[in-house]
């Protein structure tokens, strides 16, 4: 595993205490948000779910045991998978990968194969674009659904007494802007289908954006 991404070694302590603080409230809107995609394959079931960038499990609450047929987690950081697997023991269809998404592409698109709802929240930026679409790309099933922030006072990092602990994390990030994103998945044969903003408690917003193969007509 490459450890170019700082990602790896984010004590989960700050990332909890950072997300999670009374000013910035994102742990609780991403919960809201994996709840909203969970709505987008009401139609299948059971179906194979993949949460990238899964982290400590947040949003998978969502969930409740056996209306999965598999949950695929995976993330870069070890700490969290096992915090993720030990908080959501009682999801026997949870089944957790440590992968760089920035340099074992093909491992992911080999695990993603069966999936029906891939979802991506606030990941691209840290994984780059260009090795999303890598990944997306190779795959024909699911539908897509990511989640990308808006920041209007121009500070990507919110306010909470733990910021400059994401200093290099925001040094290897690249910002991915709604237009740019919308752009690579065209390109890579996805529509749009859905669209939904949320506003945080200090007025950032994350946009989620959902996708499903453009049918190709004989």
């Amino acid at each position: 595993m490459n450890h170019q991404n700082p990602w790896h070694i984010l004590p989960h302590d700050i990332y909890e205490k950072h997300m999670g603080h009374e000013t910035v409230k994102q742990l609780e809107m991403l919960s809201r948000i994996v709840k909203d995609q969970l709505k987008l394959i009401v139609d299948v079931y059971p179906p194979v779910v993949a949460l990238l960038g899964i982290t400590d499990g947040n949003g998978l609450e969502n969930i409740r045991p056996g209306a999965c047929r598999e949950i695929i987690g995976m993330d870069i950081n070890a700490e969290y998978l096992h915090i993720c697997r030990n908080r959501y023991a009682h999801l026997p269809e949870l089944t957790l990968y440590q992968i760089d998404l920035m340099t074992e592409k093909d491992r992911a698109i080999e695990l993603l194969e069966n999936a029906d709802l891939l979802t991506a929240n606030l990941l691209i930026k840290h994984i780059h674009l260009g090795n999303f679409i890598d990944i997306i790309s190779k795959l024909s099933k699911p539908v897509i659904s990511v989640t990308i922030q808006f920041d209007p006072d121009g500070q990507a990092v919110s306010k909470s007494g733990y910021e400059q602990e994401f200093a290099q994390i925001q040094r290897h990030g690249r910002d991915c802007d709604e237009s740019g994103l919308l752009s690579a998945m065209d390109e890579a044969g996805f529509r749009l289908f859905g669209r939904e903003e949320y506003i945080l408690p200090n007025k950032k917003v994350f946009i989620r954006l959902d996708f499903k193969r453009r049918e190709v007509r004989p």
